[in-house]
């Protein structure tokens, strides 16, 4: 055994037996040398050794000190704030698992209602357009869906390029997105209350404070927006202005007029996000259709319009701010999947989506209806008449958990979606729910509701 094997073996020992602890500093190469009776040169091999075995550490300026024990991924307490956004986030859950034979509070309709949405678009017949469809394609995303989805908003009186647009994994890809390229930890942003809770989630994960601002029947509450803005300088604003989740309600004319002027008067962006734009029919004022994109983000997306599998959504925005997204894009990611950006690009052009939508929108307004006769019957509200989108807002009378009748429901296999999830301050304000209105005509939830009420 060499000087120096001797000196790696006696300190390794020293460590294994606790003699030396972690954290503990070794002695310096001089005073290790006189020690131990060798040379410099000798300590210097041996400390470095140990270096390479993960036993020490050298810090600069500080010379070695005992390395703490490695933890095997997987074993460490995940942080705080990871914590909390997953606990936010445990309504989702429930609905990724589908453990429920009734299914009142789930963000998406029932599979019947996309029977007949045919996906037929075979990888040759892309191919065969001119394209190779299983290459990555642009950054940006692919071109073509990219055009046709401006000449939609161009119809809708909104002039935009398709250098404005880049596509995305989805539409909370696209606020992911947003969320990592403009915003620190510490950053305060707004947001709808009740509102979008995937988003708080994201705003948490990510450590940045957001403060809620009150939504009412025609958007948020201007008062209430002017003297938060004041208050704390937001960044980012993030909204829905037309069939907003959880509530259903939309932004009238002088609300959608009189965000884009505080955006304007206290210098913040307005994100709005917004699934089902490709309704036809809107019963509310699209932020971008008054004031463009010079203080707006715009997002949206074919996940729930088309099917949840399809994860393909787009942000729309001045170019600048498109292409700083994409760069993003194409490091967190390269790019999202050109291939089912083409098939969602045939199924436009083909005007099979335009068919869907209105066959679509027709069982929306139908089913709409019912649910406000079921409700008028159990003598029970709505806070907002159901608009285009999927969503509507029941508050429950005084004195009855939101949360309580939840835990009764799942007793009975349905499942419901209490306020308390779309809350963004905790100190909510009203028991309710979020109802999901292509799923509220089941025997078994009118039936419940009329023991739980009466």
């Amino acid at each position: 055994m060499t000087k120096t094997d001797y000196l790696v073996e006696r300190i390794a020992k020293n460590i294994a037996i606790g003699r030396l602890a972690p954290g503990d500093k070794l002695l310096s190469i001089r005073a290790a040398a006189q020690e131990f009776e060798v040379s410099k040169n000798t300590v210097i091999d041996a400390y470095d050794r140990l270096v390479a075995r993960g036993q020490i550490v050298a810090r600069q300026g500080s010379g070695f000190t005992v390395a703490m024990p490695a933890r095997p991924i997987g074993s460490d307490e995940a942080p705080r704030h990871l914590v909390e956004a997953v606990d936010s986030v445990s309504l989702l859950r429930a609905q990724l698992d589908q453990n429920y034979a009734v299914r009142i509070g789930d963000g998406r309709p029932p599979s019947s209602w996309m029977v007949g949405l045919a996906i037929r678009t075979p990888l040759d017949k892309l191919n065969e357009a001119g394209s190779n469809a299983s290459g990555y394609g642009s950054h940006m995303g692919h071109q073509h869906l990219r055009d046709l989805i401006a000449a939609q908003h161009q119809l809708d009186g909104i002039a935009i390029g398709e250098d404005q647009i880049v596509t995305t994994f989805g539409g909370n890809h696209g606020l992911d997105l947003i969320i990592r390229r403009y915003l620190q930890p510490g950053d305060t942003v707004l947001v709808d209350d009740p509102g979008y809770y995937p988003l708080f989630a994201k705003l948490r994960f990510s450590q940045v404070r957001y403060v809620g601002v009150n939504r009412g029947p025609n958007g948020p509450d201007l008062d209430h927006l002017r003297e938060l803005a004041a208050l704390h300088r937001p960044k980012l604003y993030f909204t829905q202005s037309l069939s907003q989740n959880p509530t259903g309600s939309s932004m009238d004319l002088p609300t959608a007029h009189g965000v884009l002027t505080l955006a304007e008067m206290a210098d913040f962006m307005v994100v709005d996000d917004d699934p089902f734009v490709d309704l036809p029919d809107p019963d509310g004022v699209r932020l971008a259709s008054l004031g463009g994109f010079d203080r707006v983000i715009f997002v949206g997306t074919f996940s729930k319009t088309l099917s949840a599998s399809f994860r393909i959504g787009y942000i729309i925005a001045r170019r600048e701010i498109t292409e700083e997204l994409a760069e993003l894009k194409m490091i967190t990611t390269v790019n999202s999947s050109r291939f089912a950006e083409m098939i969602v690009a045939d199924m436009i052009q083909s005007r099979r989506y335009a068919r869907h939508l209105k066959k679509l929108s027709k069982r929306l307004q139908k089913a709409a209806g019912k649910l406000q006769s079921d409700m008028g019957a159990l003598g029970l509200k709505l806070r907002v008449p159901p608009g285009r989108g999927y969503y509507a807002w029941l508050d429950l009378p005084e004195g009855l958990s939101d949360t309580g009748l939840a835990h009764h429901a799942a007793r009975d296999g349905i499942f419901l979606a209490p306020s308390t999830f779309f809350a963004a301050d905790s100190g909510q304000k009203t028991a309710g729910l979020r109802l999901n209105i292509t799923r509220t005509d089941d025997d078994r939830f009118l039936n419940f509701m009329r023991r739980e009420i009466g």
